[in-house]
């Protein structure tokens, strides 16, 4: 689902392109470009929607209204794309590739979405570098430690894959407690499933007994709020449409893949 934001629903692939970017702009993302090429809503050749560049936050929404007119478009080839776009600080790649796609809109014009219903193939990328991985929990690790007057000093990461959509991760952290240096390690698993949410679980610290009994005070009650919890990995969600053959890959970061459609 993509935004849309207009005193009108649109009713050519210009006016669409124009409510689009509109939609993402008043949610904080500028895109670097909305192109719709076509002879109308009902033949658009072309949709692509490029955020290379563009910043996005957690906070991000879309109206989750139902549909009002469920095959008001008809898309030959749809993309959305950010190579890279940033989420949060961190850069972030996607790509999503589309064919024969419909479309409809959904809630209020001002307030609307552009709503995949279905289409005849597509596949999903969205991938984060591992030293861009590794400097987001740098990032939050020094967040949390730093109301507790602990100093991180070097954070690394391993990912290790268990299977097609599993894999487990340890995090080891290097802090300066006072005047002395250890280590602190979270681990645990990450579960993708078909609608692109992960769960996490069996979270786990280790290290040094010193400041491992200290990070258990003030660590803990956050790891619990996370264990087995789902957290939604796209932002721009799919609509109807159903992943499949969704994978995980962990050699140069983390890759997500997936196909949908009938194709």
């Amino acid at each position: 689902m993509l935004p849309l934001a207009a005193e009108k629903f649109p009713a050519t692939p210009d006016e669409l392109a124009t409510a689009l970017a509109a939609g993402l702009s008043v949610r904080g993302v500028q895109a670097k470009g909305v192109h719709a090429a076509g002879a109308g809503l009902a033949e658009i050749a072309e949709l692509q929607v490029d955020l290379t560049g563009a910043r996005c936050t957690r906070d991000f929404r879309v109206s989750t209204a139902p549909v009002t007119e469920s095959a008001a478009v008809e898309i030959a080839h749809f993309v959305v794309m950010g190579e890279p776009m940033d989420f949060e600080g961190t850069p972030l790649r996607l790509n999503l590739e589309a064919e024969g796609v419909s479309c409809g809109f959904a809630g209020a014009p001002r307030d609307g979405t552009l709503v995949l219903t279905s289409a005849t193939g597509g596949s999903l990328v969205l991938a984060v570098a591992h030293e861009a991985l590794e400097a987001l929990l740098h990032r939050l690790a020094k967040g949390v430690a730093e109301k507790q007057g602990v100093e991180i000093r070097q954070t690394k990461l391993t990912l290790t894959a268990r299977g097609p959509r599993v894999l487990s991760f340890r995090c080891t952290v290097t802090a300066k407690v006072f005047v002395m240096t250890a280590e602190l390690s979270l681990s645990g698993d990450l579960e993708v499933d078909e609608q692109l949410q992960a769960r996490l679980s069996g979270l786990t610290l280790g290290g040094d007994a010193m400041i491992t009994k200290m990070a258990a005070g003030f660590a803990r009650p956050y790891l619990d709020k996370l264990e087995g919890r789902t957290i939604p990995l796209l932002a721009f969600g799919l609509g109807g449409m159903r992943l499949r053959d969704v994978e995980l890959a962990t050699a140069d970061g983390l890759e997500i893949r997936a196909k949908f459609g009938r194709g």
